[in-house]
């Protein structure tokens, strides 16, 4: 079951941004999209939108109550960004590269929009108080040209290249209907962690002192470039960090 909320309220407090479009309203368009995708392919979904609250914290409060109600696979809010900048971004807890995060960037980037990445959200409170796994995504910018391309695009392409994103991991084994991608997102090399826990480097060496931190089961990375350091392969992430590609430890694919 996938928990969706349609982020902000209608007005007053907890009112998104204003642009060229109203966050609000689109948000409640787009998950509108994406609840008919999922549902169409056999997956639960739960409404977790909230219209109007008291206060900016009664509105994050209700929201988190009404996610955390049922066990859900995943808790996942829609927003739209501002401030000028351009592109689609996701947050997650402390920026978990998870393969269905990742692939929602992936999807909404092949429609024309910037691919941002996913982020650490740890700090946003639907995302730190959700019992679920929680995504938040924010779709593309209200106030720059990104807002113009959504409103060429429509709501139904994002809320189908979410659902894309989403349905191979939450649906039934045989989804009812399948969901594709509305744009052609280029094919890319990715690895993914097996193991509850990895070390990753910041150089092509096995020594100690070039670990930098772990990843963990189920996040995926993008492969730039794989090399043989000893007698073991190890990748070169787009991050540019570095990561074993021992089959023992990850499952290498392109997509």
């Amino acid at each position: 079951m996938i928990g969706i909320n349609a982020g902000h309220t209608k007005s007053g407090a907890g009112f998104g941004a204003v642009g060229i479009i109203k966050e609000s309203e689109h948000t409640r368009k787009v998950a509108d999209a994406l609840k008919r995708y999922l549902e169409a392919s056999g997956v639960q979904v739960k409404e977790c939108t909230v219209d109007a609250a008291e206060s900016q914290n009664a509105y994050l409060s209700k929201v988190v109550s009404m996610a955390n109600s049922q066990e859900l696979e995943w808790f996942v809010s829609i927003h739209f960004n501002a401030g000028g900048g351009r592109g689609v971004e996701v947050y997650t807890y402390q920026g978990r590269q998870y393969e269905d995060a990742v692939m929602v960037c992936r999807n909404i980037a092949a429609l024309g929009f910037e691919n941002r990445g996913v982020k650490a959200g740890t700090g946003l409170y639907v995302i730190r108080k959700t019992k679920a796994r929680s995504m938040l995504i924010e779709v593309c910018f209200v106030d720059t040209q990104d807002a113009n391309e959504y409103l060429a695009l429509g709501e139904d392409k994002i809320g189908q290249a979410i659902a894309a994103a989403l349905v191979p991991y939450a649906a039934p084994a045989d989804p009812v209907v399948p969901v594709q991608p509305p744009g052609q997102p280029e094919k890319q090399k990715f690895v993914r962690v097996i193991v509850p826990e990895l070390n990753v480097h910041n150089a092509p060496s096995w020594a100690a002192k070039t670990i930098c931190g772990t990843v963990r089961i189920r996040e995926v990375f993008t492969v730039k470039e794989t090399l043989t350091v000893g007698s073991t392969p190890m990748h070169r992430l787009e991050s540019g960090l570095y990561i074993t590609a021992h089959p023992k430890y990850v499952e290498t694919y392109e997509k």
